[in-house]
């Protein structure tokens, strides 16, 4: 199964609406600037996010491979950036986020800020997974 089919499976719209509704008017950086997030601002509305800017480790080394319109953020970054919540735009995120949240903003001004992921798998998508269908 391809990214948009599983975004399509799992409800993406509607998660993400749901989180527009969730952080109206709070800051969001979105951590991920790879094809599995051009995929969801190319194929879903995100529009009601407030995302003020993209954080990818690519930006290390050049902020000029950024293919977004939002300010790129080296993960560094994140550490002193003014944002309220950091939403993780990668397939398998589950260690990414525990990277975030319990290393990398740890005695930092965003300690303690959710990060979570912009689309997580639902129980019905888990379920035909486990069953093989």
């Amino acid at each position: 199964m391809n990214i948009l089919d599983y975004l399509k499976a799992v409800h993406a719209q509607r998660q993400i609406n749901k989180l527009a509704r969730k952080y109206k008017n709070k800051k969001i950086v979105i951590y991920g600037a790879g094809e599995y997030f051009q995929i969801l601002k190319n194929n879903f509305d995100l529009s009601n996010l407030n995302i003020v800017g993209i954080a990818d480790k690519k930006f290390e080394t050049s902020k000029d491979s950024n293919p977004t319109q939002y300010l790129a953020l080296a993960p560094e970054e994140l550490k002193e950036f003014d944002l309220d919540v950091i939403l993780v735009a990668l397939y398998d995120d589950t260690s990414l986020c525990d990277y975030l949240e319990y290393q990398l903003l740890i005695n930092t001004e965003n300690e303690g800020k959710p990060v979570r992921s912009i689309v997580e798998p639902t129980i019905l998508y888990t379920i035909k997974v486990l069953l093989g269908k």
